[in-house]
């Protein structure tokens, strides 16, 4: 490999105050924002036989910001004991054993001896956001349980009289027709209890959160009711599904968003009507389907291209992360508007845009978003060194303008050499061109050039040029985690997500210029394998995914 120095346009020295490591994290923002981002765009984008409706949909709020309805089939939760490692297996069994805990167990009561042998094959689990009406009582989401009633008399014999029986004191109210009894739980908290038509037991906080169960029964909209939501499980049913779920999105975003919202952004999630999905267990971890829609009064409908091809088989099969797309110039410019993504991932690329050009006199948005209308992936890529702990960084995007492309690059060539005195350096990899930038005494810190005619490529951190201009022997689409994790029928498709979670955690626990994750969320990162995410457009108004987590197998 042979490199040469590029010689600066001018001679003249610069008087401004250099600035490397400032400049460093505006551009590691710009890395972050195409990972971070397009991995939120994927999954938030926003004739099978058609299953039945959860049973709880017909009695749940419509304005329920959350639901999520679980099989109780034993052997199937037993199947997915299965898998997992000891710290992740306890870690879930501690969030499935809450609401028993908590509630049941002070009373004598138990799931299997008090509530199996006369409820149905599912329960509905279901979060109610604060109101204006409740929010004295109610500051958090208040949990809603609707469990259907298969056999009346066991009900009556093994619960409601054994749970009247246990509590010191139970209170009997009637709203609207209905019996409720309250009681205080011993974690502090009020709870109560009713049956709609003998067909439904709703057990939730007490007051205005089972009031609105009430008032649903009664006639007010129900889950059931939300535009376009038996069309969109239709898509996503299947057989034996452990759990079903449904998002309101635009509830959803006002209770978690963790940045103010801009009137654009509300508007355009308002456009959002929910997210579903459906979760089978398969033989090696769990497999969801799941769908996103739009509302039907959306100002705006989806284009419906999928048009993300092969540009994964540009990384090596050994790739830790990696999030693909059809159209950087899309994603980019529906996340600057207020994409649901930035709730992920909150970046503001306006922001980003103006500190880079201010730094580098480089528009973003200009200079290269304008090409860049066509496939694209981000991904993060191990290098070589001895040591094993160096990773790399690498954004890819086809070019349709390439001599348009050439001139963005060049402008930033120049704004690093003459701004920030770095050594933009021309070198040979397999008679490829590739520009590096160094900083004193030659360390690389960022490279770019061209795969092929049309594919561009820009690395950041660790030297990983020369992992993507020499072909590798097996390419990641030909790695058997990367094909087992992204198999879909989805064909064609808008796009990929795969992560190998072990390498990616001991790369998180061993380098110190990356994130740390919560021991929590470490506990049950640590039971997967390999995530695996295949979305596609449907049609105007909804996006598909394909999600496959692949789980260890305790021994």
């Amino acid at each position: 490999m042979s490199e040469r120095r590029i010689r600066p346009k001018s001679t003249q020295r610069k008087s401004k105050k250099k600035q490397p490591r400032s400049l460093l994290l505006t551009l590691g923002g710009a890395a972050l924002l195409v990972i971070g981002g397009s991995v939120a765009f994927l999954l938030l984008q926003g004739d099978q036989k058609s299953g039945p409706l959860p049973l709880g949909a017909k009695v749940v709020p419509q304005d329920v910001m959350l639901s999520v309805t679980l099989s109780t089939e034993a052997n199937q939760w037993q199947q997915l004991a299965k898998f997992g490692t000891t710290t992740s297996q306890k870690s879930w069994g501690q969030r499935i054993q809450t609401f028993e805990n908590r509630v049941l167990e002070p009373y004598g009561l138990s799931y299997a001896d008090n509530i199996r042998p006369w409820s149905a094959n599912q329960v509905t689990m279901a979060l109610l956001p604060p109101t204006v009406e409740s929010v004295e009582f109610q500051s958090q989401q208040a949990t809603v349980w609707v469990v259907p009633i298969r056999d009346q008399g066991q009900f009556e014999q093994k619960f409601k009289q054994k749970l009247l029986t246990s509590a010191s004191q139970v209170d009997k109210r009637t709203y609207k027709q209905i019996d409720i009894h309250e009681f205080d739980a011993e974690d502090g908290k009020r709870y109560g209890f009713a049956t709609l038509e003998d067909r439904w037991l709703v057990f939730t906080e007490a007051d205005t959160p089972i009031n609105a169960v009430v008032d649903t029964h009664k006639g007010k909209p129900a889950l059931a009711d939300v535009p376009r939501y038996q069309d969109a499980l239709k898509e996503i049913e299947s057989e034996n599904a452990i759990a079903r779920v449904y998002v309101n999105v635009p509830i959803a975003a006002a209770q978690m968003s963790r940045v103010p919202l801009s009137p654009a952004s509300k508007e355009r999630i308002q456009d959002v009507q929910a997210i579903g999905a459906t979760v089978r267990l398969v033989e090696d971890g769990l497999r969801f389907k799941a769908i996103s829609w739009l509302h039907p009064e959306a100002k705006e409908t989806l284009k419906a291209k999928n048009e993300a091809k092969d540009i994964a088989k540009n990384l090596p099969q050994d790739t830790l992360m990696m999030a693909s797309g059809g159209n950087f110039q899309q994603v980019w410019r529906d996340y600057a508007q207020g994409n649901i993504a930035k709730l992920v991932f909150p970046l503001n690329p306006k922001a980003w845009n103006d500190d880079l050009n201010q730094r580098t006199g480089v528009d973003f948005n200009n200079q290269f978003v304008n090409w860049m209308d066509g496939e694209f992936l981000s991904a993060l890529v191990p290098s070589q060194d001895p040591e094993g702990q160096g990773v790399g960084v690498v954004l890819m995007a086809k070019a349709k303008d390439r001599a348009t492309a050439n001139q963005a690059f060049q402008a930033l060539d120049d704004a690093m050499r003459d701004r920030f005195d770095f050594l933009v350096a021309e070198s040979k990899i397999d008679n490829k061109t590739v520009i590096t930038w160094k900083v004193p005494p030659g360390l690389p810190i960022a490279s770019h050039g061209w795969l092929d005619n049309d594919v561009a490529f820009l690395t950041f951190g660790a030297p990983i040029a020369n992992r993507l201009l020499q072909p590798p022997k097996e390419n990641l689409t030909q790695a058997a985690g990367f094909k087992a994790a992204t198999d879909s029928d989805l064909d064609p498709n808008n796009g990929h997500f795969f992560v190998d979670m072990p390498r990616m955690l001991g790369l998180l626990e061993t380098n110190p210029l990356l994130p740390k994750l919560t021991s929590e969320t470490t506990k049950v990162m640590q039971g997967i394998e390999t995530i695996g995410v295949t979305t596609a457009i449907q049609n105007e108004w909804s996006t598909r995914y394909d999600i496959h987590v692949k789980l260890k197998k305790r021994s």
